[in-house]
């Protein structure tokens, strides 16, 4: 990420107004990585009745949620300058991701990432069983899975929720009151993450290491 906020800059310096937006250069950052050896756009085919995006635009989103996969809808579209109708077909339907604990994952795991949270949940059960609750505390997580974080699945949300239907009039308000409503969650203890994950290991198991949200 270091290396295309660089060029980033570097371009805006050579070309200044005309320079690429941020998600643009890091969407031919993505194409270069993967091999990509020519610079013109990609023919795409558009479809009666969807958004018509060109596959710089799918690139381009890709690259964003791989710096962070807690991108909003909102800001997917003011980073890309896309519709939210053009977002939100990219993310479904291109790129088959879907929102698990506030985070973007793609719809249908891979073998591989389904044994990888299948074993690290056998595991976290067996030694669950052997060490109790002691055991809880620290614990690493499978890539692609927020339903097995606690502060994905149930710290963030609860955080969340008081703060719904705020505006801010600024910056400084925000962590303010997201430091108030943690405290309010420390002093209720209405947060118990930590406790629920023996179960959530379960449903994981229960699944051959599918995702277990909804459910």
């Amino acid at each position: 990420m270091l290396k295309e906020l660089e060029d980033e800059k570097f371009i805006v310096v050579v070309y200044g107004e005309h320079s690429m937006s941020r998600s643009r250069v890091l969407a031919w950052h993505k194409r270069f990585r993967e091999g990509r050896l020519s610079l013109q756009d990609d023919a795409h085919m558009r479809r009666p009745g969807r958004p018509s995006v060109s596959e710089e635009e799918v690139y381009a989103l890709s690259a964003l949620l791989e710096s962070d996969r807690r991108h909003t809808i909102r800001e997917l579209a003011r980073e890309t300058g896309l519709a939210h109708t053009a977002v939100l077909h990219i993310l479904k339907e291109r790129l088959g991701m879907r929102i698990i604990a506030s985070r973007w994952v793609p719809h249908d795991l891979t073998e591989m990432q389904k044994w990888l949270r299948y074993d690290a949940a056998s595991n976290h059960l067996e030694r669950y069983e052997c060490e109790g609750e002691a055991f809880l505390l620290l614990l690493y997580h499978p890539p692609y899975s927020p339903d097995l974080n606690p502060c994905d699945f149930d710290l963030i949300p609860k955080m969340k929720e008081p703060l719904r239907g705020i505006r801010f009039r600024t910056v400084p308000e925000i962590p303010q009151a997201v430091d108030r409503s943690i405290r309010t969650i420390n002093i209720t203890g209405a947060a118990k993450g930590i406790l629920r994950r023996p179960h959530r290991w379960q449903r994981v198991v229960h699944n051959a290491g599918d995702n277990t949200e909804g459910q």
